[in-house]
């Protein structure tokens, strides 16, 4: 089978707080929703037997355009919403580093996992994700599926694939309606990474 992971497109700026979620939740763009039709586009002829979308808005609209001309609607699964990062939901960098400065040296160094305040940590998030994935490859083996999340829950699935420690999620870079495609090999048992971030063009 094969997963395909992607960014949800360019979101509106401002503040689009969401009380059911505890966080900023804002939705696409005018810019961000048009890039939807030609995810549709990237998509024709490739057979696929799912969209599932977190609960996040953005999500939800970038899979709009795919699942209306698959009619297909989308499944919603809160285990792939975007890191829960607490407190420091839409808070500036430079107040993160002077109210939690442990916090934000552990953040920045890339050596240890931590909790966000109020949220969760990254071995918790990991968990989601993993969790997540190994039930989509029993689900649908032999089968793609279109997989529309956040940037910090693909890095963080991206280490779990890859068995690195989930602190080093910083050293990937996801781009809004990055497409990552990932194949379970029955044969070995392992996942394999067949590309990563790609464009749309």
């Amino acid at each position: 089978m094969a997963i395909f992971l992607i960014r949800h497109g360019k979101k509106e700026p401002g503040k689009w707080f969401n009380p059911a979620l505890r966080h900023q939740d804002p939705p696409l763009s005018t810019e961000g929703l048009e890039e939807t039709n030609r995810l549709a586009e990237y998509f024709e002829g490739t057979a696929l037997s799912a969209i599932i979308t977190s609960q996040y808005l953005r999500t939800q609209q970038t899979a709009r355009a795919l699942g209306e001309k698959r009619r297909m609607p989308p499944i919603i699964d809160p285990r792939i919403n975007e890191l829960d990062n607490g407190d420091l939901d839409d808070m500036p960098e430079a107040e993160f580093a002077k109210r939690y400065p442990d916090i934000w040296n552990s953040y920045t160094a890339r050596t240890a996992d931590f909790r966000f305040p109020g949220g969760e940590t990254g071995d918790e998030a990991r968990t989601r994700i993993s969790t997540f994935l190994e039930e989509q490859k029993d689900r649908y083996r032999g089968e793609n599926i279109v997989v529309i999340a956040h940037d910090g829950i693909i890095r963080v699935g991206m280490t779990y694939l890859l068995g690195v420690p989930v602190f080093h999620r910083g050293d990937f870079t996801v781009h809004t309606l990055g497409i990552t495609e990932i194949e379970y090999q029955d044969d070995v048992r392992r996942w394999k990474l067949i590309r990563f971030n790609e464009r749309l063009t």
